[in-house]
Order: structure tokens, then sequence, then C-alpha cells
């Protein structure tokens, strides 16, 4: 009796233990993401985080929330709520624009923990800063507010600028905290058993995008677009050939593919040709597809300790899970000047980066927690041993450790859910006819987009899947002038601006 209540406490902490292990508020489940973009129906997505009222209802304390909220709005067409949304994730991300080291929370998190499966905070990543300065860009721009986005375009400079030595920081701490966690003595059985499972371990790695070079961790579609705004501003400083060139050299250089190296190519010539200026042109940004996501994958063998004594000894491991394309790309204009739309950034790469650079130390934690609570459990099934409790009894409490270490054995596989698979662009003639064509890459037609005369347009386009009809919005630059929209998410009740943050009550897609 003694025994059963000791167990039933140890067993309640060990479930005490895990429910921590969740830590961070989530408004829509990861898992749930997928069936909610198939049709790229974004003001269902975004309504989720509105209360009745139309009030933001989302967790501003929980970056993953916030940020997964961000982009919801932002793929909804509220800017402003977008806004708001990544603000409050900019104060939780753990690294900043202005710094090069790993943060202490993140050097902690892989070093202090490295033996414990309670998932901290969410704690971030290198890429997600940009992506967050590059959407509050986006922002400012379809809200006509230019001063605000050239801040945001500045700091995006700076942050990419940084990100290179942040992700060799990365690394380096990542190394550090594994030789750390593999020298105690007490870490001899990891140490074998990591030789022994080194072949399924490498599940986790192999749908990795290849060719990964660190000057990927920029997002050439930042640097792209700060060369669009300097060139499309108001302001005459803004038209110093240096400026745009130098953007435009490092989006050259983080390029996912040699379209997008051709159409940054263009951009340049163009530039350069109006004397620091784009006249006349429509700049269209597409988002496609849904991006990556991490799965968790087990192995489940009792390959650590051998004894008789466990009824359970095992891994959970993150394993990358590439993203899934919607259309593919986009053909824009008609007949003889049709373009495409060309990669400029591949989320996969971006994400794959820090993945493969964290994963030697996720492995390391795992392995090392596993021989610890395997021998643990060894030795709590020894003492039930020692008790003599009815054999089924006893057989029915060992059963409880091994089940109460299969609870506590998980990996995190918690990811930003909404974000695209590929940021694609291409820069066009505005067309005589004044209206420019859409359609998906095998000749689907999306929408005729009306351009204002005389005027630099940026056309934002937004498919997650293939079953609904993309997003589009339409903004004339300078970003002064007011904000049109076709449909999709933007598109509210008549009489309302597509900038309202007005949740509207059917969703109208272009087309």
């Amino acid at each position: 009796m003694i025994l059963t209540l000791w167990m039933r406490r140890a067993l309640l902490g060990l479930c005490a233990t895990a429910l921590a292990g969740c830590a961070g508020t989530r408004t829509v489940g990861q898992q749930d993401a997928p069936a909610l973009l198939a049709g790229s129906d974004y003001r269902a997505y975004a309504a989720l985080y509105l209360d009745d009222r139309g009030q933001p209802k989302y967790d501003p304390e929980s970056l993953l929330d916030s940020l997964e909220a961000g982009k919801a709005f932002n793929d909804a067409g509220m800017w402003a709520l977008s806004r708001d949304a990544f603000d409050a994730a900019a104060r939780k991300l753990n690294w900043k624009e202005d710094t090069v080291d790993t943060p202490e929370e993140v050097a902690n998190l892989l070093g202090t923990t490295l033996t414990s499966d309670a998932f901290g905070a969410y704690q971030g990543k290198i890429h997600q800063g940009a992506l967050i300065d590059y959407y509050q860009a986006i922002n400012h721009l379809m809200l006509g507010n230019e001063a605000n986005a050239r801040v945001d375009f500045n700091r995006l400079q700076v942050r990419q600028d940084n990100s290179v030595t942040q992700l060799k920081a990365f690394v380096s701490t990542v190394n550090k905290s594994v030789k750390e966690g593999l020298a105690d003595e007490k870490s001899e059985g990891a140490k074998q058993s990591l030789g022994e499972v080194g072949p399924k371990i490498a599940d986790g790695v192999k749908d990795l995008p290849g060719g990964l070079a660190q000057s990927k961790i920029r997002m050439a579609v930042g640097d792209a677009m700060g060369a669009v705004f300097r060139a499309t501003s108001s302001v005459e400083s803004d038209k110093r050939p240096n400026l745009s060139r130098d953007m435009l050299k490092r989006a050259g250089a983080a390029s996912a593919t040699r379209g997008g190296d051709a159409v940054i190519a263009y951009l340049g010539r163009e530039i350069r040709r109006g004397n620091g200026r784009l006249r006349n042109k429509a700049i269209i940004l597409y988002e496609d597809g849904v991006g990556p996501s991490l799965k968790e994958f087990r192995i489940d063998l009792p390959l650590f300790i051998v004894t008789g004594k466990v009824t359970y000894a095992g891994i959970a491991l993150p394993q990358f899970q590439p993203g899934q394309a919607a259309f593919g790309g986009l053909k824009v204009g008609a007949g003889k000047t049709q373009q495409e739309t060309a990669v400029l950034t591949d989320v996969n790469e971006l994400a794959a980066l820090e993945f493969d650079a964290a994963y030697k130390g996720v492995v390391a934690k795992a392995v090392i927690s596993t021989v610890i609570k395997t021998a643990a459990q060894a030795v709590i099934n020894h003492q039930i041993d020692q008790q003599k409790p009815d054999p089924l009894v006893g057989a029915l409490l060992k059963l409880g450790t091994g089940a109460a270490q299969y609870a506590l054995t998980k990996a995190d596989v918690r990811a930003w859910a909404n974000l695209p698979n590929t940021i694609q662009m291409v820069v066009v003639d505005r067309p005589e006819s004044g209206t420019l064509a859409l359609a998906g890459s095998l000749g689907q037609p999306i929408a005729e987009v009306p351009l204002q005369e005389d005027a630099n347009t940026l056309v934002l386009v937004k498919a997650s899947g293939t079953s609904g009809k993309p997003a589009v919005y339409v903004q004339a630059l300078p970003a002064e002038a007011p904000v049109a929209a076709l449909g999709g998410a933007a598109s509210g009740p008549p009489g309302e601006s597509a900038a309202s943050d007005a949740p509207p009550a059917a969703s109208t897609k272009a087309g």
C-alpha cells in the first residue's frame, strides 16, 4: 500500500512535469493549420484570433501565438492588427537585430536543460526576426505609412547583416553544449548509444534541402523589397545609387533560384536606368503554399541500457518536413509580354539552416535524457521487486513506470505554422491597358488587377492551397496613395476600406 501510494505520487509528479513541458499558449493548434489554409481562406483563419467583438484574442506573451496571429492578420489584409501582433512578437523574440551573440536564454535552453524533456517558452529562430521586420514593412506600406516602412526596412537590413554571424554563434553554442553534455562520466552510456542508433537518427534530417549555405539565412526578398522601397519612396535621399545597389547585391547572394537572380538583375538595371527610381512598374510579390513543419519520430528500442528491469526505453526526435507548394508560381500579363514569378526566398532553406545547426544538440539532449530516465526506471523497478508485491501488481507498477517514461519522451515540434513555402517576385511594366492579368502556373485565371496610371504599384498575391482562389491586394507606391483590394481576405463590407481591420462576414475571392 505504501509502495502504491509512493508510486502514485511519483507518477503524478512525472505527469505534472510533462504538462509543464507543453509551455506556451497557442490559439490555433499546429495540426489544425493545414486544413484551414488549404483553401486560402485567410479571413476565416484570421477570425480565429478575434473574439465576438472583433478584438484580438491571441496571447501577446506567447511568441509563437503572436507570430502566427501576426501572419494570419497580414494574410487577411488586416494590416493594423498584424502590425500590433508582430510588435508583440518582436518584444518576445530573444534574437535581436542589433546583437550577434547567441541569446542567454537560448544558450541556457541548450545547456542547462540538456537532460530535461520539459519544453520551456518558445525561444524563436534567427530567421524569424527577419520575417517579423519584413512583414512589418509590408504592413506599413499597405497602411500608407512610408516613415514606419522605412524604419522597418532599415531594421531588416541591420538584422540581416548580423544574421550570418548570429548563425555562426548559434552553431558554436550548440557544439559547446553537446561537448559539455557528453563530457560527464555518467554520459558513457549516451555516447555508446549514439553510435548504435546513428543511422536511425539521420531520419530527422533526411528531407533537408540540399546545397545549404549560411548566406541563405538572409531573406533575398527582404533585400529586394528594400531596394524597391528606396526606388519608389517620396524621399530624395533614398535615391542614392549605392543604397539600392548594395541591397540588390545582397539579395543576389541570398537568392534561392537562378530565376530569382534574373529578377534581381532586371530590377537593378531598371533602377539604374531611372537614376535611382522605378517608373511605372508593377512589383508582384507572391507567397505560395505552406511552409516547412516538424513531426515527431521515435526510436523505441532498448539499446541504451542492457537490463531486463525496464519496460520502455527510447528517444523522440523532431523530423524536418518540407513545405508544400500551391500553384507553384504565377503567370503575369498576357501574350508575348507574359512573365512568371521566380522564387527569391525559399522558407525551407531559412528553417533548415537552423534546424540542421541545432539537430546534434537535440539528439544529444534526447539520448542523455533517455539514459538517465531508463536508469531511474531500472532502479524503481528493482525497488518494486525488493518489496515483493503480488506478481500482477508488480507487473502493473513496472508498466506504470515505463508508461510514465514514454509520456515524458517527447520531441519539441513547435514551428511557425502559417508561413509560405516560397516567396516569389517579378517586376513588369504597367500594361498599356491599365489592367494586369494574373494566372496560375498552369494558366488558371486568378485576377484582373487595375493599376493606377503613372505610378508604381505593389501587388501582393497569396495562395496557401489550390482549393480556393488566392488573395490579391494592391497598393500604389509611394505609400501615401490609398489602398485598394481585389477580393481575397481584404475585401470587407460595402463602404469599408481594405485597410480596415473589421472582420468580414464572409470571404470573397479574387477572380
